[in-house]
């Protein structure tokens, strides 16, 4: 029975004590450097700058920022975390962009590997007095050009991915 009130004690007095920050006011000060600094109390006098009070009321989700002319801000947490998950998303949707670009550079590289060996119709042989020898046609320069160029193409896709995404910004 001893160890029940005891235990009845204790949640009643961990009850009250988190009743009383959820009511606790916060200071927030901004010196003249720009240095904001937030305490449970006020700071010393004579130290200037901007106060503001801070009261966090838990039960309605809201923060409200009471400046010392009493014109307050309020924002609600579901707005904070709509711009939060938005940003995630996008964050999400950039590294997608990133793994796509990579996808299209490995298989322009793959092409460009597989499309070094002519084709048909694309050498010719030119037979000389001492030697004959195998030449590569115009049609093989500019495919091999134009596979050249998608690797290329696809390396500054990557660079832009990964700079949009450095940026957190789409195009």
């Amino acid at each position: 029975m001893r160890n029940f009130l005891s235990i009845v004690a204790a949640l009643t007095l961990l009850t009250f004590s988190i009743t009383q920050v959820d009511a606790q006011t916060l200071y927030k000060h901004v010196d003249k450097d720009g240095k904001v600094t937030y305490s449970d109390k006020p700071p010393k006098e004579g130290e200037g700058g901007k106060l503001s009070k801070v009261t966090v009321d838990t039960t309605a989700n809201v923060t409200k920022h009471v400046n010392k002319d009493n014109k307050g801000n309020v924002q609600k947490f579901s707005d904070v975390k709509a711009r939060g998950d938005e940003r995630i998303s996008l964050r999400e949707k950039l590294q997608g962009d990133i793994k796509t670009a990579e996808k299209a550079l490995e298989s322009a590289k793959k092409a460009l590997a597989d499309g070094r060996e002519p084709l048909e119709g694309e050498t010719r042989i030119v037979v000389g007095k001492n030697s004959n020898s195998v030449q590569r046609t115009p049609d093989y320069h500019e495919r091999v050009a134009k596979l050249e160029d998608a690797v290329k193409n696809a390396e500054a896709s990557i660079k832009k991915a990964e700079e949009r995404y450095a940026r957190g910004a789409p195009d």
